[in-house]
């Protein structure tokens, strides 16, 4: 195989040392021009004559300049802000539009989805008939264990769901495991088991206390 070619290295930045350096040969050259006045003058150059011709080009070439480009600075980077602000808000504004509308579409679809079941149950419990009654059980407990899975709970049954479900997690749990219980009597024995409506209502309201502590109904 043939070697592979070397990556080509990005070449080096010099600019910042530039600046430092141009900086620094400018203060040299104006200290320099400032002791070489001295001298022309006749004053004797000191430590103390070096440092003011470094203090007097720094107030009066370098202060002035520092302070422009400091407005400068400020200015350009509140224009900045004030764009990346409203470039922000509109991204935001979209985002609502589009993820959020369609997030609040789907709890509102599955709200009322979860309405029209719930309502189904209370037709059937209503109802005069006995089978109606274990129909409305069979269907709150259909609810029960769409709940817990939405919960995030897994197992093949509803029971082994409400094997998993710690108490202090779950306050109507002895609710649940008892109308499951009276569902799975009603499923296994059909229309052997006797049901009456006030206990099919006790057991609808079991359903309900587990239902209104989630705020599904």
């Amino acid at each position: 195989m043939p070697p592979k070619k070397e990556e080509e290295k990005k070449a080096p930045d010099y600019f910042p040392e530039v600046i430092v350096f141009l900086l620094g040969l400018g203060i040299i050259i104006a200290a320099w021009m400032r002791l070489h006045y001295l001298s022309n003058s006749g004053a004797v150059v000191t430590a103390i004559s070096w440092w003011h011709a470094f203090k007097y080009f720094f107030i009066t070439r370098l202060w002035p300049l520092f302070k422009s480009l400091g407005y400068l600075v400020i200015g350009a980077s509140i224009v900045f802000i004030i764009y990346v602000w409203r470039k922000l808000s509109v991204i935001i504004k979209e985002e609502k539009e589009i993820y959020g509308a369609e997030h609040q579409t789907t709890q509102g679809e599955e709200k009322i989805l979860k309405n029209e079941k719930w309502e189904r149950v209370l037709t059937h419990i209503n109802s005069p008939n006995a089978s109606d009654w274990r129909l409305a059980i069979i269907e709150a407990d259909v609810m029960l264990e769409e709940l817990l899975r939405a919960q995030g709970y897994h197992g093949d049954s509803l029971g082994e769901m409400l094997k998993a479900v710690e108490a202090s997690d779950f306050l109507s749990l002895e609710q649940a495991w008892e109308a499951h219980k009276i569902r799975n009597q009603i499923a296994h024995t059909g229309g052997d088991y006797e049901l009456n409506e006030r206990d099919a209502k006790r057991v609808i309201a079991m359903y309900e206390a587990v239902f209104k502590e989630f705020k599904i109904v």
